[in-house]
């Protein structure tokens, strides 16, 4: 591939071990090349729940980015917002009725820095008029929500995008927010084309992701449509450093690192 100027790493199951800690040798390489290359976090999570990682990982900085809540909000890692779009409050009215009949999913409204489950909001047009919410996720049994993903009506469907980044969740953003959307809203403000960028993720949900930019890197924990759909896949798993040991593979060519054997 052309010259790496971007490095776009997903968090969860891919730079984070199982037990949520950083890969370790992705976090010495990434320091390295912070200043050469632009690191790029995404992940479905606050930016709260960001920070610490990027603190361990030297990016608190204006020149690195990070995309939060599935895509919906673009900030650098000093927190200045460079997009954002939430789930509108006519929607969240709209939508409601189905969150009600499916009282036995727990759902959680996602803020900027806080979070509320349904049950705890008393008026969801009040609260849709007072809050900001950039995602919705619904939590519960695997069989659960196969289930609603097999009887979700269209009208659903029409009116917020709706991912299944895990096999007990359900996540729901404002209509028209995607992988390739935020990735290519980044990649403009910064001028760097995608055929320069790599990606590295685990998901289903990542594999537009993947297949957008010039190197898509599925980790080899991946499911199997995920790493059919990447260039490449790590060798070792989010619990081996993948991450670490694909980006030394990529980058020793390019006189960036001087990683210690």
């Amino acid at each position: 591939m052309n010259r790496i100027e971007a490095i776009i790493s997903d968090l969860d199951c891919t730079l984070l071990d199982d037990e949520k800690n950083i890969d370790q040798v992705a976090q010495q390489i990434i320091k390295e090349i912070k200043d050469d290359i632009i690191i790029i976090i995404a992940s479905a999570r606050q930016f709260c729940r960001i920070k610490p990682y990027l603190t361990s990982l030297d990016l608190i900085d204006d020149t690195n980015y990070t995309i939060c809540f599935n895509e919906s909000l673009i900030i650098n890692n000093r927190e200045k917002q460079i997009f954002s779009d939430y789930i509108k409050e006519n929607t969240l009215v709209a939508i409601d009725s189905f969150i009600l009949d499916n009282k036995d999913i727990e759902w959680t409204y996602y803020l900027y820095d806080d979070r509320f489950t349904r049950d705890k909001i008393e008026d969801i047009k009040k609260f849709s008029h007072e809050n900001v919410v950039f995602k919705i996720v619904g939590i519960a049994s695997p069989k659960k929500i196969e289930k609603v993903k097999e009887t979700l009506p269209k009208d659903i469907y029409d009116i917020v995008e709706v991912t299944y980044s895990e096999s007990d969740r359900i996540e729901f953003v404002n209509k028209g927010m995607t992988k390739v959307k935020a990735i290519k809203t980044v990649l403009d403000t910064l001028g760097i084309e995608k055929e320069n960028v790599v990606a590295i993720g685990d998901g289903d949900n990542d594999i537009t992701k993947l297949e957008y930019v010039g190197c898509g890197i599925a980790m080899t924990n991946s499911p199997d449509a995920v790493k059919t759909k990447a260039d490449r896949i790590t060798k070792y798993t989010n619990n081996e450093n993948g991450v670490g040991l694909m980006l030394k593979e990529l980058l020793e060519n390019q006189a960036v690192i001087n990683v210690i054997q």
